[in-house]
Protein backbone atom coordinates (compact mmCIF):
# COMPACT_ATOMS: atom_id res chain seq x y z
CA UNK A 1 0.00 0.00 0.00
CA UNK A 2 1.46 3.22 -0.54
CA UNK A 3 0.56 6.78 1.44
CA UNK A 4 1.96 10.37 0.69
CA UNK A 5 2.79 12.24 3.66
CA UNK A 6 1.89 15.88 4.00
CA UNK A 7 5.46 17.01 2.07
CA UNK A 8 4.43 14.58 -1.07
CA UNK A 9 6.61 12.10 -0.03
CA UNK A 10 5.66 8.41 -1.28
CA UNK A 11 6.05 5.65 1.31
CA UNK A 12 5.41 2.13 0.71
CA UNK A 13 3.88 0.47 3.44
CA UNK A 14 3.65 -3.13 4.08
CA UNK A 15 2.37 -4.95 7.14
CA UNK A 16 0.69 -7.89 7.61
CA UNK A 17 -2.88 -5.99 7.79
CA UNK A 18 -1.88 -3.71 4.41
CA UNK A 19 -1.24 -7.21 2.79
CA UNK A 20 -4.82 -9.16 4.04
CA UNK A 21 -6.58 -5.49 2.67
CA UNK A 22 -4.78 -6.08 -0.62
CA UNK A 23 -5.55 -9.76 -1.18
CA UNK A 24 -9.41 -9.06 -0.30
CA UNK A 25 -9.29 -5.89 -2.51
CA UNK A 26 -7.87 -8.10 -5.38
CA UNK A 27 -9.77 -11.04 -5.35
CA UNK A 28 -12.95 -8.30 -5.19
CA UNK A 29 -11.60 -7.02 -8.56
CA UNK A 30 -11.13 -10.38 -9.85
CA UNK A 31 -14.81 -11.02 -9.51
CA UNK A 32 -15.58 -8.08 -10.97
CA UNK A 33 -13.49 -8.21 -13.93
CA UNK A 34 -14.88 -11.83 -14.97
CA UNK A 35 -18.29 -10.19 -15.57
CA UNK A 36 -19.99 -8.63 -18.80
CA UNK A 37 -21.02 -5.29 -17.63
CA UNK A 38 -24.49 -6.49 -17.26
CA UNK A 39 -24.01 -8.97 -14.67
CA UNK A 40 -21.86 -6.04 -12.37
CA UNK A 41 -24.98 -3.91 -12.56
CA UNK A 42 -26.96 -6.40 -11.67
CA UNK A 43 -24.52 -7.72 -8.82
CA UNK A 44 -24.68 -3.96 -7.90
CA UNK A 45 -28.36 -3.66 -7.92
CA UNK A 46 -29.40 -6.90 -6.16
CA UNK A 47 -25.93 -7.73 -4.06
CA UNK A 48 -25.66 -4.65 -2.12
CA UNK A 49 -25.06 -5.57 1.85
CA UNK A 50 -27.68 -5.38 3.80
CA UNK A 51 -26.31 -5.03 7.19
CA UNK A 52 -23.45 -2.89 8.01
CA UNK A 53 -20.01 -5.22 6.35
CA UNK A 54 -17.59 -6.60 8.54
CA UNK A 55 -14.32 -8.12 7.77
CA UNK A 56 -12.15 -10.44 10.48
CA UNK A 57 -8.66 -11.33 10.04
CA UNK A 58 -6.17 -13.23 12.01
CA UNK A 59 -2.70 -11.76 12.32
CA UNK A 60 -0.02 -12.84 14.33
CA UNK A 61 -1.89 -13.03 17.57
CA UNK A 62 -3.97 -9.77 17.13
CA UNK A 63 -7.79 -9.84 15.63
CA UNK A 64 -8.21 -7.29 13.98
CA UNK A 65 -12.14 -6.38 12.90
CA UNK A 66 -13.22 -3.59 10.02
CA UNK A 67 -16.24 -2.94 10.54
CA UNK A 68 -18.08 0.19 8.19
CA UNK A 69 -20.47 3.14 8.92
CA UNK A 70 -21.09 5.21 6.00
CA UNK A 71 -22.34 8.75 6.93
CA UNK A 72 -23.73 10.75 4.11
CA UNK A 73 -22.75 14.09 5.81
CA UNK A 74 -19.07 12.99 6.65
CA UNK A 75 -16.29 15.52 5.94
CA UNK A 76 -13.45 12.50 5.15
CA UNK A 77 -13.78 9.69 3.09
CA UNK A 78 -13.53 5.97 3.26
CA UNK A 79 -9.69 6.04 1.84
CA UNK A 80 -8.63 8.97 4.17
CA UNK A 81 -9.73 6.86 7.34
CA UNK A 82 -7.98 3.92 5.49
CA UNK A 83 -4.61 6.11 5.00
CA UNK A 84 -4.98 7.32 9.01
CA UNK A 85 -4.75 3.49 10.31
CA UNK A 86 -2.39 2.96 8.12
CA UNK A 87 -0.08 5.83 9.02
CA UNK A 88 -1.25 4.57 12.61
CA UNK A 89 0.15 1.12 12.01
CA UNK A 90 3.58 1.93 10.72
CA UNK A 91 4.67 4.09 13.49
Amino acid sequence: MYYVDDKGKVLDIQTPLTEALNVVIEDYFDMLSKMTAEQRLNYFKYEQFVEPLRYTQDIDNTTYVVRTHFNQNADKTILKKIEKIVEKDSI
